[in-house]
C-alpha cells in the first residue's frame, strides 16, 4: 500500500472478489479507465461493470455506506461487500483509488483471487491543491505522457501543469513545434482520461524567459531553428520574448486560446516568466512586466481562470534568511522585490520553486503571502530533506498547495512524484526512498501496463548509463 489513511478501524475477516464483479456507482465511476484500473489493479484477474446511481457511492456487495464525520470520503470493507461514500465527485474517485490501493492478491481454491482487509476508513487530504508539473519534451513519447496521467491520477492529484516544449502543433504559428510534434488530436484522449480520473489540466505557455522552448544547456530553439527570419519575436539572444511587441502579445494570444480550447474547463493559466535573462530592473522595466502580467490576467479572469507565474524574478535573497537554506532569487535588492510585488494584482498565483531549501519554513513563501497573494511551493526531485522543507512548510503555513516540478530528470525522480502525494495526505519524516521506489514501481505496473517492453518498464529506458 501506497497510502495509509488518518483514520482506519480494523475488524476480523476479509472481503474476497475475483472474476466479473458487478458495481453500483455514481456516473463520474462509469469510465472506461476507471474500469481498466479495476481490470490492472486486481492484477488482471477481475473485470468491473456498473450500474449508475445517482448518489455518490461506489458499492459491492451488501456493505452500506458510512458517515463522513467532516472527512471528504469513507471506505467499508465488510465481508459480504465494499462500499465507497464521499461528498464530491473528486472525492468518490479519490476514494476509490485508495480502495484499488488496498488490494492484494491471494490464492484462493487454486485460482487468484483479490483479498480487502475488514474495517472501515475515513481520510482526507491535508493538502487540498495537490499539483504537478510535466514537460513534453522533444524525446517525450506519447505513452510516457498518458502514462504519467495514469500515474498521478492514482496518486490523488488534483492537477497536471502540462508544458509542450515545441510538442504541440498550432494553428498560430508552424515554427513553435518541431516537425515530429503531437497534434490536439494525439493528445485529446489523453487529457480526457486525466479528466475521468479526477484530474484538471492546466495549460503553461511561457510568456517571457524560456522562449526557444528549450533547455538553455543544450542551445536548441524551436522557432530560430526552424525559421531565423522569425528573430524580431524575440530578445537578441532568442532567450526571452519581445513583450513589448504587439505582434508578440497577439501570438502569446492566440496560444492562450488554442491551449484552453485543448485543455477544456478549468480554472487556472500557466504563463511561466521564470529566468528572463538580461532583464534589467528598471521603473520603467518592472512597470512594463508588471502590466504585462496584469493585463494577462485581466482577461484570464473574464474566462474565470486564475494566473499562476513562477517566482524567482520577484524574489530578493534577504539577509535574515535561515543560513542553512539556499534560495533562487533573481530580483537584485529588497526595492525592486517590493516595488514589484506591489505592482502585480493580488490575484495572480506565485509559484514559488525552491529546490534547495533543507530546513522548514520554507522562507520564500511568506514574502508572497504577506503581500497578498496565494502562493504554491514547488518542489523537485533534489532529495528527501528538500522535499519534506516544503511539504511541511505548505502544511504548517497553510499554503495554496504545491506544485511538484519533473523536468528532465523523470528517468530517476519518479518515485518523488510519488513521494509528494504521499506527503499531501500523511506524515513523510520517516519515509524511506527505498520503499518509495517500490512502491512507485508497482503503481506505475498498474497503471499502464507495459506488455513484456523492456524500454517502457519502470521509470527509465535503460538500467545502466555512466552515472552509476
Amino acid at each position: 500500500m501506497i497510502f495509509h489513511p488518518q483514520n482506519l478501524i480494523k475488524s476480523e475477516g476479509s472481503f474476497v472478489l475475483s472474476g466479473d464483479v458487478k458495481a453500483i456507482a455514481h456516473p463520474c465511476l462509469n469510465k472506461k479507465i476507471v474500469k481498466d484500473f479495476w481490470h490492472n489493479f486486481t492484477f488482471q484477474s477481475s473485470t468491473l461493470s456498473i450500474s449508475e446511481s445517482t448518489e455518490l457511492i461506489f458499492s459491492v456487495g451488501n456493505a452500506k455506506p458510512i458517515s463522513l464525520d467532516g472527512y471528504d470520503y469513507s471506505i467499508n470493507v465488510e465481508a459480504d461487500g465494499i462500499c465507497v461514500y464521499a461528498k464530491s465527485e473528486k472525492d468518490l474517485i479519490h476514494g476509490y483509488m485508495t480502495l484499488l490501493d488496498r488490494f492484494r492478491a491471494v490464492d484462493r481454491d487454486a485460482a487468484p483471487a483479490i483479498e480487502l482487509d475488514c474495517g472501515q476508513i475515513k481520510d482526507s487530504p491535508m493538502i487540498q491543491n495537490r499539483m504537478v508539473h510535466f514537460c513534453v519534451f522533444p524525446e517525450t513519447e506519447l505513452w510516457e505522457l498518458q502514462r504519467f496521467v495514469r500515474f498521478c491520477g492514482a496518486l490523488k492529484y488534483t492537477h497536471v501543469v502540462l508544458e509542450f516544449w515545441g510538442m504541440l502543433k498550432y494553428d498560430c504559428m508552424q515554427e513553435l513545434s518541431w516537425p515530429h510534434a503531437f497534434t490536439k488530436e494525439d493528445v485529446k484522449p489523453i487529457i480526457r482520461e486525466a479528466n475521468d480520473l479526477g484530474l484538471e489540466i492546466i495549460p503553461m505557455f511561457n510568456h517571457w524567459g524560456h522562449a526557444s522552448a528549450g533547455r538553455v544547456m543544450h542551445g536548441k530553439h524551436v522557432v530560430l531553428d526552424q525559421n531565423p527570419t522569425l528573430q524580431t519575436y524575440f530578445s537578441d539572444d532568442g532567450w526571452c520574448w519581445d513583450i513589448r511587441s504587439p505582434k508578440v502579445k497577439e501570438l502569446l494570444r492566440h496560444i492562450r486560446d488554442e491551449l484552453i480550447e485543448l485543455c477544456g474547463s478549468g480554472s487556472y493559466f500557466h504563463i511561466g516568466c521564470d529566468e528572463a535573462y538580461g532583464f534589467e530592473f528598471t521603473k520603467e522595466n518592472m512597470n512594463f512586466i508588471s502590466d504585462f502580467i496584469n493585463d494577462i490576467s485581466d482577461e484570464m479572469s473574464l474566462q474565470n481562470r486564475r494566473v499562476i507565474v513562477w517566482g524567482d524574478m520577484l524574489l530578493y535573497r534577504h539577509s535574515h534568511f535561515s543560513t542553512g537554506n539556499k534560495y533562487t532569487c533573481n530580483a537584485p535588492s529588497a526595492e525592486s522585490e517590493q516595488y514589484m510585488l506591489q505592482q502585480l494584482h493580488n490575484n495572480l498565483i506565485i509559484a514559488d520553486w525552491q529546490y534547495d531549501a533543507v530546513q522548514s519554513p520554507v522562507e520564500t513563501a511568506e514574502i508572497f503571502t504577506r503581500s497578498g497573494f496565494e502562493c504554491l511551493l514547488c518542489p523537485w526531485d533534489r532529495g528527501l530533506p528538500q522535499m519534506r522543507a516544503v511539504i511541511s512548510t505548505v502544511k504548517e503555513q497553510s499554503l495554496a498547495g504545491f506544485l511538484h516540478t519533473t523536468w528532465h530528470t523523470l528517468s530517476k525522480g519518479m518515485p518523488y512524484v510519488a513521494f509528494a502525494a504521499i506527503g499531501a495526505f500523511e506524515n513523510i519524516d520517516k519515509c524511506a526512498m527505498t520503499q518509495i521506489r517500490t512502491y512507485t514501481a508497482a503503481l506505475l505496473r498498474k497503471a499502464m501496463p507495459i506488455n513484456g517492453d523492456y524500454s517502457k518498464a519502470g521509470w527509465s529506458k535503460i538500467q545502466v548509463d555512466s552515472l552509476w
